[in-house]
């Protein structure tokens, strides 16, 4: 018997690209590394979407964290909101001395926002500069002696703030109230306007007996919106970006059947048909939720009024009765309205403020009351009602007005305002406000993105 060897045929990779066995192993293994290249992808993008979900949908967290300089350590709480205003809470203490601020959420939500506290302390008075990261150092220098708070203006000229200022800006950080500034006014034709010194967004009206001046950071502009002068102001005024105001038909400006509606924002104006008569005996009960209330004595009638939409409502009558509003809606005798009732939020149940005997509470979107007393303007954190901040001090002043974070104030001829981080600057000058002030500013502050 013959043994008959074979031998394999030589293997090429031509061979391996002809052979249909092959070439499946071969075709398998490459849509499987690509499978698997596809479901890595896949999973980190499900992770990614999955760690966006949450932050995004986020609704609050709280820390807690210290942080030590020097020999003094802090001890942070942090709260974040979302809800409406999104916002962080930080109250900041060491032994006797407290601190709180609000910031608005420019951290995309993340924990720990502070990395650095600076400080100076000296003859019972602790004032402290905290550090957010380099983009996000817009908060104000705050200090604490004797269980209260004192903003930088009302310390600017105290020695130890002065250092620390000093101190402050040789580390390259800046805040607008810390310099002082020159501003050169530039006349209209009825005011002279700091141009510099007004704040991004604001909207102020003057009105000037028939027309209404709009003075905003980017230029001042004026509307004649009446066909006759009334020197008091009785029925106008701004609700939001919409000034309402009668269209009186005579000299005697005294009763009126329309409104005129005029979007200081757009520069338009439009007309609201009332289907009735208002007396001139109507007064203003106030303007609540971007609505403005009418109540006419003489003819027993309350109005709603709804300038954005362009519409109204009988809201009061000898049927329906009368609606009061002090932080909640209530319904009262029309003719208890008669004698003119203004719409005011009542803070008597909150004893930290009542016991101060304020002329004037207010409080904005976030985390705070502010009130007057004396000719002190205190601001007071609804998470800590023991710890009142003196913001500044102003006597002789005449009306004041109170925006969101932001107070303006006439002083014989001028406006004025007030805000912790621009401090107390020079907006306008009218001789006519020597002798008329009563509802003639009034403050539109436009939305800015978060």
């Amino acid at each position: 018997m013959r043994l008959v060897l074979f031998s394999c045929p030589k293997v090429n990779e031509k061979f391996l690209g002809e052979n249909p066995i092959l070439r499946y192993n071969k075709n398998r293994k490459v849509y499987e590394v690509k499978r698997a290249i596809s479901v890595c992808i896949l999973l980190l993008l499900l992770f990614f979407i999955a760690q966006f979900a949450i932050v995004y949908f986020k609704k609050d967290h709280e820390a807690n964290y210290q942080i030590s300089k020097e020999d003094i350590t802090f001890e942070v709480k942090e709260q974040y909101n979302k809800g409406n205003n999104d916002t962080y809470y930080i109250s900041i203490s060491t032994g006797n001395y407290q601190f709180g601020y609000t910031v608005e959420n420019k951290f995309n939500k993340r924990k720990q926002i502070i990395e650095d506290i600076e400080l100076i302390q000296r003859d019972g008075m602790m004032c402290i500069f905290p550090i957010f990261g380099e983009e996000h150092n817009d908060q104000n220098i705050e200090c604490s002696s004797g269980n209260v708070l004192y903003s930088y203006e009302t310390q600017k000229t105290n020695p130890l703030v002065l250092e620390f200022v000093q101190y402050l800006q040789e580390r390259k950080y800046q805040n607008a109230s810390w310099q002082e500034t020159t501003a050169e006014g530039g006349k209209t034709t009825t005011s002279t306007i700091y141009k510099n010194n007004l704040l991004d967004g604001d909207y102020i009206t003057v009105w000037n007996y028939q027309s209404l001046e709009i003075i905003t950071k980017n230029g001042t502009s004026e509307q004649n919106l009446s066909s006759h002068e009334k020197y008091e102001n009785t029925h106008g005024t701004l609700v939001g970006k919409y000034y309402v105001l009668p269209v009186y038909y005579s000299d005697t400006v005294f009763d009126f059947q329309e409104l005129l509606i005029y979007d200081v924002v757009e520069k338009k104006a439009e007309r609201l048909d009332l289907e009735r008569t208002m007396s001139q005996d109507t007064y203003i009960n106030g303007v609540v939720d971007g609505k403005l209330y009418y109540m006419d004595k003489d003819n027993l009638v309350q109005l709603e009024i709804n300038p954005e939409k362009k519409q109204y409502r009988v809201i009061g009558n000898t049927e329906l009765n009368g609606q009061m509003y002090n932080g909640n809606w209530e319904t009262v005798n029309i003719y208890d309205l008669v004698t003119e009732h203004k719409f005011q939020k009542d803070y008597s149940n909150i004893p930290e403020i009542a016991s101060k005997n304020p002329v004037m509470t207010y409080e904005n979107e976030t985390d705070y009351y502010y009130y007057t007393a004396d000719g002190n303007f205190y601001r007071l954190s609804k998470r800590n009602l023991n710890l009142p901040m003196l913001l500044f001090q102003q006597t002789a002043f005449k009306e004041v007005l109170f925006n969101q974070d932001t107070f303006y104030f006439v002083i014989d001829n001028s406006l004025y305002y007030y805000n912790e981080n621009y401090g107390k600057k020079l907006i306008l000058q009218n001789e006519e406000l020597k002798y008329n002030d009563n509802n003639r500013i009034a403050i539109y502050k436009a939305p800015t993105e978060k």
